[in-house]
């Protein structure tokens, strides 16, 4: 498996469960490269193996915070998922390598902090709760990262890193609002937690989407730009599942 393994299990993940890497990898799939999301589809328990691997990863690889060991472990699994594909590994521990990566990039946009595992488990909870109605979003402005160098892939992580701290602070102050994490299920729909799990979720899904494109353009595949200007949101309204390739695109690189 690409990800790492550690004996020690106790030190795992304090933000989010696995299911929503799972369901971040979902979501992602109409806007990852075809080709790349019909062999992940193949191994659906390699995935999830590969997220539980990350989620056993040691605290400070789950957080953002001084020294970016969140950013840097985000970076070095697209690389080491770069290598994978070029030395041909199975596509089964390449897969299981996408899941730890949805899990890093998950952790990045998390907006709760570490440190406050109350919030963190109300806000899983009030996010499940609310998943079915959060529509499938597809930010625009992330449509060059996949040919971008390694220099600005490493500025893009840090940057979309540096957006999470305002949600953190909304969604603080939403709870206050209701009284407390304890009382998350006074959240609606008009909620500000509610906006808050919607822009979390899509952008993770955006930027995995641009991550895992990023790699498949590096390790030689064929990255078809998603639709966008730059300016404007797509709104999925189709199945989740791979998208076909249109033709004229088709080549080889």
């Amino acid at each position: 498996m690409l990800t790492l393994t550690l004996s020690v299990t106790l030190l795992a993940c304090p933000l989010h469960p696995v299911s929503l890497d799972v369901e971040l990898g979902k979501r992602a799939l109409p806007g990852l490269p075809p080709d790349l999301a019909r062999q992940i589809t193949k191994y659906p328990q390699a995935f999830r193996q590969g997220a539980e691997a990350a989620f056993a990863y040691p605290q400070a690889l789950h957080a953002v915070g001084p020294g970016n060991t969140l950013e840097e472990a985000l970076l070095a699994q697209c690389e080491r998922l770069v290598q994978a594909i070029r030395n041909h590994s199975s596509f089964e521990t390449i897969t299981a390598g996408f899941g730890a990566l949805a899990h890093l990039v998950w952790d990045l946009n998390f907006p709760v902090e570490a440190s406050s595992p109350t919030e963190a488990a109300a806000f899983v909870a009030f996010l499940r709760s609310r998943l079915p109605r959060i529509p499938v979003v597809f930010y625009s402005g992330y449509e060059m990262v996949p040919f971008s160098s390694r220099e600005s892939l490493w500025h893009f992580i840090l940057t979309e890193a540096s957006r999470v701290p305002p949600l953190q602070k909304a969604l603080i102050e939403d709870f206050q609002r209701v009284g407390g994490p304890a009382f998350w299920n006074r959240f609606d729909d008009r909620s500000t937690a509610f906006g808050v799990a919607s822009v979390s979720m899509n952008r993770a899904t955006s930027q995995y989407v641009a991550l895992a494109s990023w790699i498949w353009h590096h390790a030689g595949g064929l990255v078809v730009p998603f639709p966008g200007d730059g300016r404007q949101i797509l709104v999925w309204k189709g199945e989740l599942k791979p998208r076909e390739a249109p033709l004229p695109r088709l080549g080889v690189r």
